[in-house]
């Protein structure tokens, strides 16, 4: 392989890798593309199924509270009604405070008011709130339609009352004569446990979530936290946080990325009666897996590419090698006559031209020592010379075998270089012929474009060959011999 052949086969290796990276890199690009836009979208879907389901749980709840409140106003206005009917029948109840405490321990009753027809307490448990009327504070005026209809019960939702601004339940009704009200006080306890447990603050706090995961909700009006699975949120504002209400559409829900508390986030903001509901989720868990997946995408493909280059290099090998004994002398490893006919055509166009010199060879003597020695002598002096012609030569050239004894040497170097390598040459069939006690001979013609640049390279050919021809003539007749070949 000479030197062309090999840079040639350099650049094809380098192509190889370079075409190789370029098309792993592309995949694994493609890949992170990919991967990045499927976790998005699943992170999005995750959030949207967290949003529905905080959803669902405050819907649920605002819809246990509302059950609640009802059947315990039923109670109570029942208790009230109770209350009435007892005081009715036994009117000495009306002035006597302890009796009036003992019946209210008896229905697990907190207070007991008296009021008149013009609606000012006058009696009941709680002497201090003797005088109190319906016009004694927005907590009191909210009985006042009980003075327009004395058919009508009421009971209030939970509320803080005037004279303590004590958390308390008030239900009231008319007497059986209409002459006076009878409204009971309850603490409701139970009522405002189960309250505080479903408000909505506890209720997130205690939603199951995922590392990485932050459920957020807010009044819809002020934007404020009323409840996070982060409780140090509430109170500050979705805008403060990095989440816009602007993003939600007219189907009430919007996906977007936002910066979270300084954190990338992959966000889902929905809108229900009154609240805002925001999920979201950091980009750094969502995409974690990833760069996993990525490495061993690349180790996969490195050990494909290992396995394609492999098929290629054998492929390739295959072929060099058929091309390598199609165009190889089987029994000296030059070039063969093949080789010669294709190379020598474009040798004309050549751009070291004025460099080439084209040598011809004939080994002497080969049917002398194939008669006398046998064919392995004559081989020998063959294999022998080749191996000296391609160490000598071959280095600034092409050496060919193209036929039994004749050899063919196109080589680019200048005057002192071939000089050089001539004397080698010799030196080194001298050698030869003195290790092994006969003669390895061989007669040359040589001829340079630098010397003949008119010529073409048919007639520069010819030229070579008649010099080698007077070589092998003068060889011969050096030696007295008559024949030439």
């Amino acid at each position: 392989m000479n030197t062309d052949q090999k840079r040639s086969r350099r650049k094809s290796i380098l192509f190889l890798v370079i075409a190789i990276a370029f098309s792993i890199a592309l995949l694994l690009g493609i890949a992170y593309v990919v991967l990045t836009n499927s976790a998005r979208e699943q992170a999005y879907r995750t959030a949207a199924v967290l949003a529905d389901q905080v959803e669902s749980i405050l819907k649920n709840n605002e819809q246990k509270e509302a059950s609640l409140i009802a059947s315990l106003k039923e109670n109570y206005i029942a208790k009230a009604k109770a209350v009435a009917y007892i005081i009715d029948r036994n009117p000495e109840i009306e002035t006597s405070i302890a009796e009036q405490i003992r019946i209210a321990k008896l229905m697990s009753i907190d207070e007991i008011h008296i009021f008149d027809e013009s609606g000012s307490i006058y009696a009941g448990t709680v002497p201090v709130y003797y005088g109190y009327s319906f016009d004694s504070g927005e907590q009191m005026a909210f009985f006042k339609p009980m003075l327009e209809n004395k058919a009508l019960s009421m009971c209030q939702d939970v509320t803080p009352n005037t004279a303590e601004g004590k958390s308390m339940m008030y239900a009231i009704c008319w007497d059986d004569l209409g002459s006076k009200m009878i409204q009971i006080g309850i603490e409701p306890v139970r009522l405002l446990e189960e309250l505080r447990t479903n408000r909505i603050s506890q209720v997130i706090a205690d939603f199951p979530t995922y590392e990485g995961i932050e459920i957020i909700v807010a009044d819809s009006g002020t934007g404020e936290v009323v409840g996070s699975t982060e409780p140090k949120e509430i109170g500050r504002r979705l805008k403060d946080l990095g989440i816009s209400n602007e993003e939600v559409d007219q189907y009430h829900q919007a996906k977007f990325s936002a910066v979270v508390n300084r954190v990338p986030c992959y966000c889902v903001l929905s809108q229900t009666d009154g609240h805002l509901i925001a999920v979201a989720q950091r980009k750094a868990d969502v995409n974690r897996d990833i760069p996993v997946v990525l490495l061993t995408m690349f180790l996969y493909l490195l050990l494909a590419a290992g396995v394609i280059c492999f098929v290629v290099w054998k492929m390739a090998r295959l072929v060099i090698d058929e091309h390598k004994n199609a165009n190889t002398d089987q029994l000296t490893g030059l070039l063969n006559r093949r080789a010669f006919e294709l190379d020598i055509k474009a040798l004309e166009q050549d751009p070291r031209r004025e460099k080439m010199t084209y040598i011809v060879f004939d080994l002497n003597g080969l049917k002398a020592a194939n008669d006398q020695l046998g064919h392995e002598a004559g081989d020998e002096l063959l294999v022998s010379a080749s191996r000296y012609l391609q160490e000598c030569f071959g280095p600034y050239g092409s050496v060919y075998r193209t036929g039994g004894d004749e050899f063919v040497a196109v080589v680019f170097l200048d005057d002192a270089q071939l000089n050089q390598a001539e004397e080698e040459f010799t030196a080194r069939l001298e050698a030869w012929s003195r290790m092994h006690g006969r003669e390895l001979s061989l007669s040359w013609g040589c001829a340079s474009f630098h010397d003949n640049p008119e010529l073409p390279l048919t007639e520069l050919a010819k030229l070579a060959e008649r010099r080698m021809y007077e070589a092998k003539s003068n060889y011969y007749q050096s030696r007295g011999k008559d024949r030439r070949r």
